[in-house]
Order: C-alpha cells, then sequence, then structure tokens
C-alpha cells in the first residue's frame, strides 16, 4: 500500500501529522509526507523525524501576506507533480487547502481521504469575508461528494457539518495524544499550588482574561503560569508590569515531545479557547487531551466540544464565561476543595486511558485498508 500523506503546515509542530506518520510507518514501508518549508523547521527539529518526508519551499518566515499567496501557489504545483510522479494509492489529505490541491490534481488512481482540523470555511481568515467563506463551503461539499472517506476533529465539528448538510458523514478521530508513561517526578515547591495555560499566545484564547485573573487572587500559595510563545506575549509582559500582577509568570514554550511531561509538574491546566467564530466552537484545542494525560483538572472555556467531553469524562470546571473573576474563582475552588480535586484529577488520569491516539489510529488504520 502507497500513502503519501499532504500538509501545509512544516510538519515538525503539528502534532496530528506526527501521530498520523507514527501509525502509517508501522502500516506500510512504502510511504511518504509532504509539507511546507518555513523558519520553524530546523535542523535540529527534521533530526527527529523518524519517518520519510519532503518539504517543498524556502527555510524563511512568510512576513506578508502576498508571499504567503505566492508560495502557496508554489507548494500546489510542486504537490501537484509529486502526486502524479508518485502515483499513490492513498492521499491523506489534510485541510481543505490540500484537498483542493489534490482536486486539482486530477488524479484518480488513490483513495482520498480529507483530514478537516478545523472547519476551515469559518476560520479566522476566511470568514472575515462571506461571499469567500460561501464559496469555500461550497467547493468543499462538492469535493467531499466524490472522495472515499471524510475525518474531522471532534464530535461538535461532526455535528456542525451534518447539521450543514455536508454529503459524508464525518468519522471523529480526536488529537488525544500517544499514551507513554509519565516519569513524573517532586514538584520543586510542594506548597506551591500552579495553574498554568500552555500554548500559543494568541487572540481570542483568554490568555488576557487568564492573566488578570491574577490580580484578583491573594493566596500567595497560587502561582499562574502562561507557558508558550505567540503575537500577544508582548503586550501581556507589558500588562503585566503596568498592573504589579506577581503572582504570574512567563516560560518559554517546550517542544512537543515534552508537552504532557512538563505539564505534569502543574497542578491545574486552563483552556479558554473563546467560541469568536464557528471553528473556534466547534473545533478542539490539542491541550484539552494534553492536560487529562498529564493527569490535570482542567478550567474549560465554554464551546461545544469542551462541554461534551467534560460532560462525559468529568475532568474539569466549565465556566459561565471567560472572566478574570470567574477564572479566579474556578482556581480558588479547585484549591480550597481537596476532595473536588482529587475526584477531577482520578477522572482525567481515567480519561486517558479512553482518549489515546493508541485507540484512535485504529480508526485511521481501517480507513486506509477498507
Amino acid at each position: 500500500m502507497r500513502i503519501l500523506n499532504i500538509v501545509s503546515s512544516n510538519i515538525v509542530q503539528d502534532p496530528r501529522i506526527l501521530k498520523q506518520m507514527e501509525t502509517i510507518k508501522k502500516l506500510t514501508d512504502d510511504y511518504i509526507v509532504l509539507g511546507k518549508n518555513n523558519a520553524n523547521a530546523t535542523d535540529e527539529r527534521l533530526k527527529k523525524l523518524d519517518f520519510n518526508y519532503k518539504l517543498f519551499g524556502l527555510n524563511k518566515s512568510e512576513n506578508t501576506i502576498f508571499k504567503k499567496l505566492i508560495n502557496r501557489v508554489k507548494f500546489g504545483k510542486n504537490v501537484i507533480r509529486f502526486i502524479k510522479e508518485y502515483k499513490p494509492e492513498v492521499i491523506h489529505a489534510n485541510d481543505f487547502d490540500v484537498l483542493f490541491i489534490v482536486f486539482l490534481s486530477r488524479y484518480k488512481n488513490a483513495k482520498i481521504v480529507y483530514d478537516a482540523h478545523e472547519i476551515y470555511s469559518k476560520n479566522a481568515f476566511i470568514n472575515k469575508f462571506k461571499i469567500l467563506s460561501a464559496i469555500v463551503q461550497i467547493i468543499e461539499k462538492r469535493i467531499i461528494k466524490n472522495i472515499d472517506t471524510f475525518i474531522t476533529v471532534s464530535h461538535a465539528a461532526r455535528d456542525y457539518y451534518r447539521n450543514s448538510n455536508y454529503p459524508k458523514e464525518a468519522i471523529v478521530v480526536t488529537n488525544a495524544p500517544i499514551k507513554y508513561k509519565i516519569d513524573k517526578k517532586e514538584k520543586l515547591a510542594k506548597d506551591i499550588f500552579e495553574v498554568v495555560y500552555q500554548g500559543q499566545i494568541v487572540s481570542n484564547r483568554g490568555y488576557e482574561e487568564f492573566l488578570e485573573s491574577g490580580s484578583l487572587i491573594t493566596d500567595d500559595s497560587i502561582q499562574l503560569v502562561i507557558r508558550g510563545f505567540g503575537e500577544l506575549e508582548k503586550s501581556l509582559r507589558e500588562f503585566k508590569e503596568a498592573k504589579n500582577i506577581k503572582n504570574v509568570r512567563f516560560d518559554p514554550p517546550v517542544e512537543i515531545d515534552n508537552l504532557v511531561s512538563t505539564l505534569s509538574y502543574s497542578d491545574v491546566g486552563v483552556i479558554l479557547t473563546k467560541g469568536t467564530s464557528i471553528n473556534f466552537e466547534y473545533t478542539v484545542s490539542n491541550k484539552i487531551f494534553e492536560c487529562i494525560h498529564a493527569g490535570l483538572p482542567v478550567i474549560l472555556s465554554p464551546v461545544k466540544e469542551h462541554i461534551y467531553l467534560n460532560g462525559k469524562y468529568h475532568f474539569g470546571i466549565i465556566l459561565d464565561e471567560v472572566t478574570p473573576k470567574k477564572i479566579a474563582e474556578a482556581i480558588l475552588k479547585l484549591k480550597e476543595n481537596p476532595e473536588l480535586y482529587k475526584e477531577l484529577k482520578e477522572n482525567a488520569i481515567k480519561a486517558s486511558e479512553v482518549l489515546t491516539w493508541q485507540k484512535e489510529s485504529k480508526k485511521l488504520i481501517e480507513i486506509y485498508k477498507s
């Protein structure tokens, strides 16, 4: 079986692609994944990859929309040429931009698996232009009608596609991590109750409210941590200094293979994605699964998949709304109620035995083989 996996990311920072490749390489020796080069695909990160891959483009950042557009066109041309030369039996197309490239290739001799990581027609950029959003959705539905399998990342997204009359039922393959045994060491400061928000520090994720919640907490034993990188980091640091918020610290990002183990040193995880778009409301962050695998109770924003997962596994607290006051109240509730904390922590550990890539990947194998 010759499998061609395609994504328009740099591969090295895409947890879903890395997990897919672990599954594919166990299934066949005849495979490759295509990705798009950029400045984050460093030699150090690429050396860690133990599967067949090829990156198109330059190892540089894309600073303008014009550069992004030109590089996207070049990427598409390279992918189409590669498809025709490689002659795969299975093409795994990650997200709509890649699905559209596969469609343009007119290659007919492969099973097409479309993997929607997000609701592409409703993402932050596309949804700014209502006509463009409508056009993308019309094209997406038309292409899906003629592919073999449609996959998505969350139950809420599946329901969205169903209610929006997509021509195929989406199969849910979550972003659950590969289950590893964590060699957890003792916390350096046992008297500190650490609450961590780990990920890309970008808009509509509740980082501003999380930082400000620190100003409402007077318990000196509670430490809030923002760990990661992103466009909001500078303004958040400036806000912290201006408001003299002492109980929040910024930690540098960690590599993908250390995300869960690093989280496990903390006491509580936080995921505050706001439902500011259909995409954010219906899809789900990888971080929720990473917190669960780290054995942490989680404070969650009230988006649909958070509500679904917590309703099923009971590992956290769903906020009524993302405000500094509500976040602070949830933190104090977990700190001051040991029995509740213990119950949610135990439930997170139980959920981590169910929500694993080892189990999710069985669906993928069945799809490739069927």
